[in-house]
């Protein structure tokens, strides 16, 4: 089943949506932002006259507050007066990619183009931190790390993951994709399909992180402890996949360039304990649960987690810009795409 409706307004395509328990917010080129009820009216427009919404996200804690990013601008808005930002931060130096909120909503973070991740108190309206330095290309995605208020993790073009206590401006790990244990790809693809960190999300309560990668692969790390450790990465995805987003601590939902949203459910690689390391001294043997070294172990290991993990797929009509899980009698998706309109689609989880 799928509901198409919150069309008409956007000039351009919609770049970035959020959803709450009645409104719906939603970000484009061109520099809209719109607000709309359930039943996909609109209830209020703002336009920006120069640039794009890259970023929007619906306050949890506080009533009617709306953080989004224009260009290299934060600017966050009351949903009861739509005219104009309430507050403006200009602390970027370049296009913001994403922003994102801590838990109780002190900090805001916002990466951009630059490399650079500005962290601002949203209490004291100033900047906190930037951090910077460590990205040598665009910071695509920024996520607050759950139950550590002072931790975040940043994924970019440059192909790392990197995890900060950004209280320190300390590098607490830093992960390079191109160096995971990823091998279902040919030795010369990395120049067709580089493993870019488009999007990241941290399960609720902090027991994974997921990373979507331009490779086509979803690289799943456990966050339970001290320090991040890579686990196995899932492959369903046909081209490069642009989000992924937790629905609990175990299941989430990736979208992709392949105009697929396929659902996972982590927790059904506790079948296969052995397969769980990627640098587990037998599967790097080659004696990966039984199977021969015809195949290299580390990519049977990818691909059983993958055949496990995976509970279904759904085709959407575009690429996919931004999508967001949401429940309401059961789960469903709205879908930002290439085109000017928001989708509904029910998922199977």
């Amino acid at each position: 089943m799928e509901t198409v409706g919150f069309q008409g307004e956007h000039s351009g395509s919609v770049l970035c949506v959020d959803i709450s328990e009645d409104i719906v917010v939603s970000g484009g080129e061109n520099g809209d932002l719109c607000l709309w009820n359930f039943e996909g009216k609109l209830l209020c427009k703002y336009t920006e006259e120069d640039g794009d919404c890259t970023s929007v996200l619906i306050s949890q804690l506080k009533k009617d507050v709306i953080y989004t990013a224009f260009n290299d601008t934060v600017k966050i808005f009351n949903r009861e007066n739509w005219s104009a930002p309430v507050d403006i931060f200009s602390y970027n130096s370049d296009e913001i990619n994403q922003i994102a909120v801590d838990e109780k909503e002190k900090y805001l973070a916002a990466s951009d183009d630059a490399g650079e991740i500005r962290v601002i108190d949203l209490g004291l309206k100033k900047l906190y931190k930037t951090l910077k330095n460590k990205h040598t290309n665009i910071c695509a995605s920024v996520c607050f790390r759950p139950q550590k208020p002072w931790e975040l993790y940043t994924g970019g073009l440059d192909s790392k993951l990197i995890h900060w206590d950004f209280s320190r401006h300390k590098c607490l790990n830093m992960f390079d994709m191109s160096e995971l244990n990823n091998l279902f790809e040919s030795a010369d693809s990395y120049m067709v399909s580089p493993p870019f960190v488009h999007h990241l999300s941290a399960s609720p309560g902090g027991k994974y992180l997921v990373a979507a990668l331009e490779n086509g692969l979803i690289a799943v790390f456990d966050s339970s402890r001290k320090h991040l450790r890579e686990l196995f990465s899932l492959h369903t995805h046909t081209q490069g996949v642009s989000q992924v987003h937790f629905l609990s601590e175990d299941k989430f939902v990736s979208g992709g360039n392949d105009c697929c949203i396929a659902s996972w459910d982590l927790s059904k690689s506790h079948d296969h304990p052995d397969l769980v390391l990627s640098n587990n001294a037998h599967v790097a043997n080659g004696n990966s649960n039984g199977h021969t070294s015809a195949q290299d172990p580390l990519e049977t290991q990818n691909q059983t987690m993958t055949d496990l993990c995976l509970i279904s797929k759904i085709e959407h009509s575009g690429k996919i810009n931004w999508m967001k899980p949401f429940y309401r009698e059961q789960w469903k998706i709205i879908i930002a795409d290439e085109s000017n309109k928001l989708t509904i689609k029910i998922l199977d989880v």
